[in-house]
């Protein structure tokens, strides 16, 4: 039960980010897309990595290999 709640909100979640940035084209003015619905739209996908277990870290140094 647990695992199929995890799954129905990473697919809502994906759903909304690219339905949200496909919507956010099209709304004047044409072809520019406000940075706070990048943000959100990073936020969503990061949420529905996050249900799926997928682990990483956004950091804005490069760290030397």
């Amino acid at each position: 039960m647990k695992e199929n709640i995890k799954h129905v909100l990473s697919v809502i979640s994906f759903l909304s980010a690219v339905t949200l940035g496909f919507i956010c084209v099209f709304i004047p003015p044409t072809g520019i897309i406000d940075t706070s619905v990048l943000w959100f739209t990073a936020q969503l996908l990061i949420f529905t990595s996050s249900i799926l277990g997928i682990d990483f870290k956004i950091n804005g140094h490069k760290k030397e290999v």
